[in-house]
């Protein structure tokens, strides 16, 4: 059994992230539950660069150059680097947003 996946169900994917975090953010009447859909938006936006640098370079994989020099691609996709350093900075959101609900909580605590 083979899975194929195609570009529009990748960009349908990181849409729905997008979204989800949109809502998430704009939602939540609090700022550190508000910071919970700040990294689902950037892990969306990763997905789809990841998809879209995948497909493209599937695409310029297949066409011949008309120049003698044949250029082909070799190597990962471009961009995937990218999509890497999102995700660090989701991860670094996401730290920071538990750092400042439990630093609230402390200062909530009856003494």
């Amino acid at each position: 059994m083979s899975l194929t996946v195609s570009l529009v169900a990748v960009l349908f994917v990181a849409a729905a992230m997008v979204a989800s975090g949109a809502f998430a953010a704009a939602w939540r009447r609090d700022a550190m539950s508000a910071l919970a859909g700040i990294p689902l938006m950037l892990g969306g936006a990763g997905v789809a660069l990841v998809g879209v640098t995948r497909f493209a370079a599937r695409a310029s994989a297949a066409v011949e150059s008309p120049a003698p020099i044949v250029v082909r691609v070799s190597g990962p996709p471009l961009g995937q680097e990218f999509a890497v350093t999102v995700a660090i900075a989701a991860l670094a959101l996401v730290i920071l947003g538990i750092a400042i609900a439990a630093r609230a909580g402390r200062a909530e605590a009856p003494r």
